[in-house]
Order: C-alpha cells, then sequence, then structure tokens
C-alpha cells in the first residue's frame, strides 16, 4: 500500500512539468513571428508540400554523379542552386537535411493554416524537449531539484525561446538529449538496453540533421570507456551497428539505399570551406556576445556547472559533457547571431549543469530547495525581461514582394529576382518561372531577357 506522502510525492512530479510548461509557452509564442515564410522555410514547406513518400525515398533526387558534376563547376553556388531547383530535387529542398523534422511538418502544413499558427503547432516539439528533460533527470537523480533546475535553464534558454522558424533544429535537440539520458543511465546501472535506446535515439537525430555525427562519435567513446562493464565483444558490436542502421534504414532508407547522407555531408563541408558567410556576416566575437548576452545567467549557471563537474569524482555525466565538446568544435566556424544553431550544444549543457549543480548547493534538502527556487525565478525573470525587451523586427520586405507580384500580376510569369528571394516566390506562386540572380544588382545580360515589372530589385520594391 502506497503511503500518503509516498503518494502526494509522486503527484508532484507531473504538476509540476505543468507549471513548467504554463511558464514556458507564454515565454515562447510570443516570439513566433506572422510574416510569409522566407528563404529556408518556403523550402521546407514545399519540401512538405511533396509528401511523405517523397521525403522518405528523396524522390526525385538527381544522380549523385549529376551531383558531384555540379558541385565541382567553377561557379559551383549558382550552378548548384538553379540546376538542382530545376531537377525539383527533395533533398534540396529539405537543405540536405534528414526527413525526420518534414514528417511533422507535412500534416500541419496541409492544414491550410496561416504561417503563425504553422510556426506555433511546431512548437510542440521544444514542449516535448521540455518534458524529455524533466521527467529525464527525474529519473537519474530522483527529486525535483535537480529536474527543475535543468528544466528551468533549458525553458529560458535564448536559444529555445530565440527559435521558432520552421527548421529541424529543435527536433535534433529532442532526440539528442533523450540519447544523452538513455546514455548517462546505461553508464549509470551497466544495462545495456539504455544503451540499445540510445542508439535508436541517436539515428533518429541522424535522419534530422548532419550533426548527428557527434552523437556516434559520442556513443563510440563511450562504448569504449565502457567495454569492460558492458562486455562489449562482437557480438554485443553487431548488434548494436544492426540496431542503428536499423533505425536509420526505417526513418531514412535513403540516406543508406541512395547515399543521400553523402550529399547532406558533401554539402556541409563545402559550406565550411568555401563560404565565409555561409551563416551570416557575425564574426566569432559578435557571435558568442550574442549568446551570451541573450541568456547571462544560464551561462553563468552553466560555466559553475562544469566547474563543479570537473572537480566531482565518481559522477558519470561525462557523456554529457562529451558530447557538448564535440558538437562545440564541429559548429566552431558556424559564426551567426541566430539562436537556432547553438541548439545542438547548450540544451546538452543545460542538463549537465541541472544534474551537476544540485548536489553541490546543499546538504539539506531545504536550503537546496530554496537555492533552486531562486535560481528558477532569475533565470524566467531575465528571460521574460529580454523577451519583453528584444526588438521584434519582422521581415518587411518578405510581405512587399510578394505584394508587388499581386499589384503587377506577375503569378504566371518570367521573373527576374534576388536569390534571397527565390524560395519564397517558389513556394507562393508555383506557376511562375523563376530566375536569381546574386549580388546586388543583376547585371545587363540578365536584364535583356524580362521587361522592367519582371525584375524584383535587390532593395525593397
Amino acid at each position: 500500500m502506497v503511503s500518503l506522502p509516498s503518494y502526494l510525492n509522486r503527484a508532484r512530479v507531473p504538476a509540476v512539468f505543468g507549471l513548467l510548461l504554463a511558464l514556458f509557452l507564454p515565454l515562447v509564442v510570443r516570439n513566433v513571428s506572422s510574416e510569409p515564410f522566407v528563404y529556408d522555410e518556403a523550402d521546407y514547406m514545399y519540401a512538405a508540400s511533396q509528401g511523405f513518400f517523397a521525403n522518405w525515398s528523396d524522390t526525385p533526387s538527381i544522380p549523385m554523379a549529376d551531383f558531384a558534376r555540379i558541385g565541382f563547376v567553377r561557379d559551383g553556388r549558382p550552378s548548384m542552386s538553379q540546376g538542382i531547383r530545376n531537377s525539383n530535387d527533395v533533398l534540396f529542398y529539405r537543405h540536405f537535411h534528414g526527413p525526420l523534422f518534414h514528417y511533422l511538418l507535412i500534416p500541419v502544413a496541409r492544414r491550410g493554416l496561416r504561417e503563425r499558427l504553422v510556426r506555433t503547432a511546431l512548437l510542440a516539439i521544444p514542449a516535448a524537449s521540455l518534458a524529455v528533460i524533466y521527467f529525464g533527470c527525474w529519473w537519474i537523480v530522483p527529486g525535483w531539484n535537480a529536474a527543475f533546475l535543468a528544466a528551468m535553464l533549458f525553458l529560458s534558454s535564448y536559444s529555445v525561446i530565440g527559435s521558432t522558424e520552421l527548421a529541424p533544429h529543435q527536433l535534433f535537440t529532442l532526440c539528442s538529449l533523450a540519447c544523452l539520458i538513455l546514455l548517462l543511465k546505461a553508464v549509470a546501472t551497466s544495462h545495456t538496453r539504455y544503451w540499445y535506446g540510445a542508439l535508436v535515439a541517436a539515428g533518429l537525430a541522424f535522419c534530422t540533421l548532419e550533426i548527428g555525427l557527434a552523437l556516434l562519435l559520442t556513443l563510440l567513446i563511450c562504448c569504449c570507456v565502457e567495454r569492460a562493464r558492458w562486455r562489449v565483444d562482437r557480438k554485443f558490436a553487431a548488434k548494436s551497428l544492426g540496431l542503428f542502421l536499423g533505425t536509420v534504414l526505417v526513418a531514412w532508407p535513403a540516406a543508406i539505399l541512395r547515399l543521400s547522407f553523402i550529399k547532406s555531408y558533401a554539402v556541409l563541408a563545402f559550406l565550411a570551406a568555401s563560404r565565409g558567410a555561409a551563416w551570416g556576416t557575425a564574426g566569432f566575437a559578435e557571435t558568442w556576445r550574442t549568446r551570451f548576452f541573450g541568456s547571462p545567467l544560464e551561462w553563468l549557471l552553466i560555466a559553475a556547472g562544469l566547474v563543479m563537474w570537473a572537480g566531482a569524482k565518481g559522477r558519470n555525466l561525462y557523456p554529457v559533457a562529451l558530447f557538448a565538446v564535440i558538437t562545440l568544435a564541429a559548429t566552431l566556424r558556424v559564426l551567426t547571431v541566430t539562436p537556432r544553431y547553438s541548439l545542438g550544444f547548450v540544451p546538452a549543457l543545460d542538463l549537465l549543469a541541472g544534474l551537476a549543480l544540485v548536489p553541490v548547493l546543499g546538504p539539506f534538502r531545504r536550503p537546496a530547495g530554496y537555492a533552486v527556487a531562486a535560481l528558477a525565478v532569475g533565470l524566467y525573470g531575465d528571460a521574460w525581461y529580454r523577451a519583453v525587451h528584444r526588438p521584434h523586427n519582422p521581415n518587411p520586405r518578405s510581405a512587399a514582394v510578394l505584394s508587388y507580384v499581386h499589384q503587377n500580376k506577375l503569378e504566371n510569369k518570367a521573373i527576374l529576382a534576388p536569390q534571397a528571394d527565390v524560395p519564397a516566390l517558389h513556394y507562393y506562386f508555383p506557376n511562375m518561372r523563376l530566375r536569381g540572380y546574386f549580388g546586388p544588382a543583376p547585371s545587363a545580360t540578365e536584364r535583356a531577357a524580362f521587361s522592367d515589372p519582371a525584375i524584383i530589385p535587390a532593395a525593397e520594391p
């Protein structure tokens, strides 16, 4: 028979999560834009419009030989963009990411909702991540302190609440957090069933974003470290490899059968090596200054958590720290003030800080609880203040370009437009015959084939 205090303690677990969700949703929803879909979002929506099978099988997709030939031409960027768009390559419209995010986007996109509602519906993904980090921490370290602090770090993080556009990064966060928590449990208990669960989660992460390779490397290193305790042998290795490949084959068979993952990593390498401003024009100092001042208390607690973890012996949190270091190293060249690009490592650091800080806050339950509550109030108050005072600058050009097209009745015409406008025009006006140009203005040769109304300037029309 369960005692009343025990029952009340268990009942408090979902009640506290309900409170966390009630705090999180108003904070994140206020950042959702109602502007038209632009660039990445427009391409993702177009890929979703192709349906489940097209994304599952990467059909249509240009052959590997043609893909390589386009990539090796002298001016690879325009040739790749124009050539692959003309082929209707669904992998290209996903920006060479895996299809897992699109499996969630497809049913939402087909509802015919307005842009803001589509973006809001996909906030179910970070809400699920909040559940994973809260219940996962409770599972690893029973008691509400660690779970509550880690969840508060997550829900107040600028990388999380600032990433409300349509993109697969939030889904990768969900998969990576699930993988890391299962891996922590495997390290703590030596039960290999948790290891196999972590492999499935890593397989799903691999089918979401290319940075999933960091999870695989983390798993491999942890397997080497724990090989004696887990009794790693050929059978164990074969079963692990088979489970990972089986997960990928179910979720994204084209990754293996059509070698789509090679295209994904080739494009990522091309962007990192050939384009200095592939993710924006920010430098290293500006990128990290924006990240820190976006949620400074979070970063201070992360730093304190790392210090506490590094100085403690016998704590089995090294997989999370290892993943964060690998992901940071892999994304070091991704210099941008866009918050979603730090979702690969910041939530993992939030998890680490929550688990590492709570045990050293104090030996008694009540003082530790007060300390966690004070930190939670500080985190949320800071996040809300910054959300309220952060300037919201919707992209006025996107709506202006669409209005320009309607006013000039260009919906079914041949149009010359800046390359940055091409994805949105292609999505909203599928019958339009588009040609993009790079740079501040089209060349005389490019302009010769188009009338003045059919040329959209780089400046606001």
